[in-house]
């Protein structure tokens, strides 16, 4: 059962960081489609890079074992960022929430099930 868990979360670590490194990569090559979307959120064109940047280190630490838990506090932050910027914007939890809310929940989900000692801290406090 152990092993199990702990490729199930092996599984659900590398389409996050796959997710996040995907969403990175296209903001640096494909800045035309980001301006596009985020415009629509408010945000100047400027502003591509650096989110992008954000979204590709976020990945690379979370599928580095020795820097997982950092990533996971990066795209916790990043979805959480993403996401507080769509509700003010939409007022209304729709598609684009749902799925940086997923997202974040993902990388904490895959990194409890693959590391015996997040599972330890979190789950045996005395």
């Amino acid at each position: 059962m152990q092993h199990q868990a702990k490729w199930l979360g092996r599984s659900i670590s590398a389409l996050v960081a796959l997710i996040m490194i995907a969403n990175g990569n296209s903001g640096l090559l494909r800045p035309d489609l980001m301006v596009a979307a985020m415009a629509g959120d408010g945000w100047p064109p400027e502003t591509v890079l650096p989110i992008a940047v954000l979204s590709l280190i976020g990945g690379i630490l979370y599928a580095i074992p020795q820097t997982a838990v950092l990533g996971a506090i990066a795209i916790t932050g990043f979805c959480g960022g993403a996401l507080a910027v769509h509700l003010r914007v939409t007022m209304d939890l729709i598609w684009p929430e749902a799925i940086n809310l997923l997202i974040a929940i993902s990388a904490w989900t895959g990194l409890f099930l693959r590391d015996r000692r997040l599972r330890d801290l979190l789950l045996n406090r005395r």
